[in-house]
């Protein structure tokens, strides 16, 4: 609706002659599920490209500097879960190599209960 409302308000200013906004069309967007804020957490997976579950069992990390073996639950397109009791800060680099992969470096976007979500860069 504000997209539509900000093209009428232009439309105005230009001159231009308003067609009016029928009931039905306000009622639709008065009954819309209201969209989420930033600050509301996912109540259930929405996620773009599908996970895969015991494709790659373990990847090799470098962590601060230190390199480390963890176990992958799981891997998509973007990116991969894994399991670790490091626990890195969100939005942190992590570098990553997968069996048959070159190395490649990833961001943090998340950490819970001994897993970590990473999301690759591109390159």
């Amino acid at each position: 609706m504000a997209h539509r409302l900000r093209s009428k308000v232009k439309a105005a200013e230009a001159g231009e002659t308003l067609a009016p906004v029928s009931l039905v069309e306000c009622r639709r967007d008065l009954h819309a599920p209201p969209l989420p804020t930033a600050l509301e957490r996912r109540q259930a997976a929405q996620r773009a490209a599908e996970r895969h579950q015991g494709v790659v069992e373990r990847a090799a990390i470098v962590f601060r500097g230190k390199p480390a073996l963890v176990q992958v639950v799981n891997l998509s397109k973007g990116g991969l879960t894994i399991e670790s009791a490091l626990t890195p800060a969100p939005a942190e680099t992590i570098g990553i190599a997968l069996a048959g992969e070159p190395p490649r470096s990833a961001t943090v976007r998340w950490v819970r209960k001994g897993r970590i979500g990473l999301a690759f860069q591109l390159v």
